[in-house]
């Protein structure tokens, strides 16, 4: 039973990193790719200065100036944190799984620079990662990860750290902004924001994950590419939230509950096992994804640690 739990927990696992990542593209646009110095030259890190509020009309489009104004970013944090309880039963056993990760991202732009603090809580564990990522002055990009023993780097591409990447995860999830409909304002942190919706509908879902590859690993399940594909039939709606900042209309909050969805798939997949699974249930009580957005503009310098070049 435990073999079979950890494959499709980890199955669950990669679906949800790939929502809660930039799957959502708000039903239209790829996220613009974030610009870089190019190779030797010399970059200024802005000063730390609080940040002054744009001049509000009547007649603006909150997401529409936010999406404008995330054009021009060049520094920001972004905190995400995501839910996920599972229930597998099966030969008489029952076993639930309560886990949280959460991500803290600090972004600059130019020259590229990433850092990652990354937390996993499950069944009553913890580990900690720290990822740092920057480019090179001959244009090369390099990332250094610490597992919690050792630090490893590799030479890797501009995409790779698009991971860590906040403004580039915040920007793919809310796509050109155009499906979202406004619900009013509310209360963020304190301060009002405006409310947007959309809803992602199962065969935007189903493309998301298909031309991902999140689920390619349940081929190790005996499953096929048409069984795959039929697991991703009839999964539901999901419907995401997004908060603009009313006063410096900047992206502070978005949000997505995946339960119902996730629940569903870990059904379809159990049904798709046959007889290996025979006498399983699993179950998803809990899947929800939030990130939050702040200090625009406004980061504070860092360096990648002297032990971590080391290696």
């Amino acid at each position: 039973m435990k073999r079979k739990f950890l494959a499709l927990f980890l199955t669950a696992a990669m679906a949800l990193s790939v929502a809660a990542c930039g799957s959502d593209d708000g039903g239209k646009a790829d996220a613009p790719a974030a610009s870089t110095a190019a190779a030797g030259e010399e970059a200024e890190l802005p000063e730390a200065e609080e940040e002054e509020a744009p001049e509000v009309q009547e007649d603006i489009d909150p997401m529409e100036e936010a999406l404008k104004n995330m054009e021009s970013v060049t520094s920001m944090e972004m905190k995400m944190v995501m839910d996920m309880d599972m229930k597998v039963s099966a030969e008489g056993e029952e076993q639930t799984v309560e886990s949280s990760t959460t991500m803290d991202m600090v972004w600059v732009n130019d020259p590229v620079k990433v850092k990652a603090e990354v937390a996993v809580e499950a069944a009553g564990q913890s580990t900690e990662m720290s990822v740092y990522g920057e480019m090179e002055e001959d244009g090369t990009y390099m990332m250094y990860i610490y597992d919690g023993t050792s630090w490893q780097s590799q030479t890797v591409g501009k995409a790779d750290l698009g991971e860590f990447d906040a403004r580039e995860n915040m920007v793919a999830s809310i796509g050109d902004g155009s499906a979202y409909t406004a619900e009013g304002t509310e209360q963020v942190d304190g301060a009002n924001a405006y409310k947007y919706s959309y809803v992602m509908t199962g065969d935007e879902m189903k493309e998301a994950m298909l031309s991902s590859g999140a689920l390619d690993s349940v081929t190790s399940l005996g499953i096929d590419s048409t069984q795959l594909d039929g697991m991703l039939d009839g999964l539901g709606e999901i419907t995401t939230y997004v908060w603009i900042d009313e006063a410096t209309l900047y992206p502070v909050k978005y949000q997505m509950d995946m339960t119902e969805v996730m629940d569903q798939l870990m059904v379809n997949l159990v049904e798709a096992m046959g007889e290996q699974a025979q006498g399983m249930t699993m179950n998803v009580p809990k899947l929800e994804v939030t990130m939050t957005c702040f200090n625009y503009n406004n980061v504070a310098d860092f360096s990648v640690p002297e032990e971590a070049k080391a290696n």
